[in-house]
């Protein structure tokens, strides 16, 4: 508190600016010119005191401060799209601008959205826990109640949903990571007419199921393509990627209408999952099994958003499962799954409840409508070589309903905010 007084002395605003090798210099407004006598002295001594304390992560004093008027570039835009505030009283707001090559999505906050249907994010911090099959089965089953459905297959470096539910004859022409990149060179609506396809899944349905896939029939050089896409955009206005997913999926939602999107996100922690979790203003189901491994990859997340109270308002929107669900000693499984979901939460997203605060956001360990209360996948043998289009039966409804009925009952009131029909 004294430093920040101290620093307010200086500036009303300071941003720390930390590069990617995790060094920290800060970052003022003006010039350097319009830091004279006073200010001068006291900033020198702010820039001393903050090299040596932060040593190999800090710079040299004379090289602690940089002045915003005197970079070599504009950096209002960056500023205003990726600083965030830390700390603020009536002498000084303090911001932190991460220069990372990954995990800058992690740290902002939701889009405000144009468009009003339902969004639901598939997330996994690991891979291999039927996070896939998961989706499918529900759009099926939404397909069936209705339901139009809309997915895209966000997993780019390792697209499954696509040609699980699409035959390479009804691909699309063009697929995500092509939007991409003509979208960096300023052309993407010549090709979005050609990015969604109906799958054959719910043809028997009163619903249906479209997807814009991952890569398309016409898709070329994937992997290039791949490494393209994730750059921002070259247009006059720079926008990040998720800026420019976001005016992806809007804009196939006004075209399409449809009464639900599944965003189906990579695993582990990386900007495309941070698209999907943090920015895209879903309900984000966070798929886990219950090993060591799997909560201390979730506490990495969750205690990262824990030491950014505005990104607190996520865990109104988020959901656990238990997938996997082995087939003997469930109950006790389950339990075991809830107790350590619940530590998860209470360590780092729940908040501390007494008399005085009654809208505290807590739950008990055994509160149904918890966040940590886990909507449970089985697991089951028909699944394990998951090939619904492949299969004349296509979904079989007993498998389906063995694995997921109480998940895709669960999942339908946590989207829809009512009962499944």
């Amino acid at each position: 508190m004294a430093k920040a007084k101290l620093a307010g002395n200086i500036s009303k605003e300071i941003t720390l600016v930390r590069d990617f090798r995790g060094r920290i210099r800060l970052l003022l407004p003006g010039s350097q010119e319009d830091y004279k006598d006073d200010k001068e002295k006291q900033l020198a001594a702010l820039c001393q005191e903050l090299s040596e304390v932060l040593a190999a992560y800090g710079f040299p004093a004379e090289r602690m401060a940089l002045f915003i008027n005197d970079l070599f570039q504009d950096v209002s835009q960056t500023l205003a799209r990726e600083r965030i505030p830390i700390f603020e009283d009536q002498n000084i707001h303090i911001f932190l601008l991460d220069r990372q090559i990954i995990g800058q999505d992690w740290l902002r906050e939701p889009f405000t959205r144009k468009t009003s249907n339902p969004r639901t994010a598939f997330f996994g911090i690991k891979g291999g826990v039927g996070r896939s099959t998961a989706l499918i089965i529900w759009a099926w089953r939404l397909a069936k109640q209705g339901k139009r459905v809309l997915i895209f297959d966000l997993d780019l470096e390792s697209p499954g949903v696509s040609s699980t539910i699409l035959p390479m004859d009804s691909m699309p022409d063009f697929g995500i990571v092509d939007w991409f990149v003509e979208d960096g060179v300023g052309q993407a609506n010549k090709i979005e007419n050609e990015m969604a396809a109906v799958s054959p899944l719910a043809k028997d349905s009163s619903g249906e199921i479209r997807i814009v896939p991952a890569y398309g029939s016409k898709t070329i050089e994937y992997l290039p393509k791949l490494a393209r896409c994730y750059s921002d955009s070259a247009g006059e206005t720079l926008e990040s990627w998720s800026d420019r997913l976001e005016r992806l999926v809007a804009g196939f939602e006004k075209r399409l209408k449809p009464d639900i999107v599944i965003l189906d996100s990579r695993a582990g922690i990386h900007d495309i999952a941070a698209s999907a979790v943090t920015r895209m203003n879903a309900q984000s189901f966070l798929f886990a099994v219950d090993s060591p491994q799997t909560w201390k990859a979730y506490e990495f997340l969750f205690h990262h958003w824990n030491q950014h109270p505005h990104l607190l308002k996520l865990r109104e929107r988020m959901q656990i499962v238990a997938s996997m669900i082995p087939e003997t000693g469930r109950d006790e499984y389950l339990n075991r799954f809830r107790t350590n979901a619940w530590d998860l939460f209470r360590e780092h997203l729940y908040e501390e409840a007494g008399p005085d605060t009654p809208d505290a956001f807590s739950f008990d360990l055994n509160d149904e409508d918890a966040p940590h209360s886990p909507l449970p996948v089985f697991w089951h043998r028909a699944l394990q070589e998951f090939n619904p289009i492949g299969m004349r039966e296509g979904i079989n409804e007993k498998t389906a309903n063995e694995a997921m009925d109480d998940f895709m009952n669960k999942a339908f009131l946590f989207t829809f905010g009512e009962e499944r029909p």
